[in-house]
């Protein structure tokens, strides 16, 4: 394992400005219609910023375009919503899995604007809510404004755990387990405050 580790430390180390577009277009990809549903961005860009907190490299660089992602994710999707409409029904995945839509489109009649900022916290949804919206018709001031008021919560719920679980390793890797203890212990403190929001969250999307 550690061999993984410090391979993908290194390679983070070496190429600094692969692994901020790395992140980059994993937190787009992660909102992104369909994509997000195929592709496991966040698993991706918690990995390398991870990896970059190992490496000793700043977090703020990563956090900042983590945001930036986020948004322009959630954005195409709903200019993918609106432009398309109700075509998106009849292509894959749609047709084959109309739960999808149908699912989105309950929470979003139910939450209106806010189902934009609460989507980013839920699977599958956080990709199919923004279309619903742009099919909807939603006014785009709105939606930019619900779409950046989240990002800037969920780029440093994923990024600074990352950092604290690289940090964790690196001290650990160095032999010096009561500084990674520590930072292991920040880590499930707030994993544990994530999942509680998270349930809360879901539980009140049902």
């Amino acid at each position: 394992m550690w061999s993984w580790i410090d391979s993908a430390v290194n390679l983070v180390a070496l190429y600094p400005g692969v692994a901020l577009g790395v992140v980059f277009l994993a937190a787009i990809i992660e909102a992104v219609a369909v994509l997000g549903i195929l592709i496991p961005g966040t698993p991706i860009l918690m990995a390398v910023a991870g990896a970059a907190a190992m490496a000793g490299q700043p977090m703020l660089p990563f956090l900042a375009l983590s945001v930036v992602g986020a948004v322009i994710g959630d954005f195409l999707s709903f200019w993918i919503g609106r432009r398309f409409s109700l075509r998106l029904r009849r292509v894959w995945p749609f047709v084959s899995r109309p739960a999808l839509m149908a699912n989105a489109e309950r929470f979003f009649e139910r939450y209106g604007i806010y189902s934009v900022a609460f989507c980013r916290f839920v699977p599958v949804l956080r990709s199919t809510v923004p279309l619903v919206a742009g099919m909807a018709g939603m006014r785009q001031r709105r939606f930019v404004a619900a779409n950046l008021a989240s990002a800037f919560v969920w780029a440093p719920v994923h990024i600074y755990p990352a950092q604290l679980a690289g940090l964790s390793l690196g001290r650990l890797r160095e032999g010096d387990w009561q500084s990674g203890v520590m930072w292991g212990a920040l880590l499930l403190a707030g994993c544990a405050a994530a999942w509680a929001v998270h349930r809360m969250v879901v539980t009140r999307t049902r």
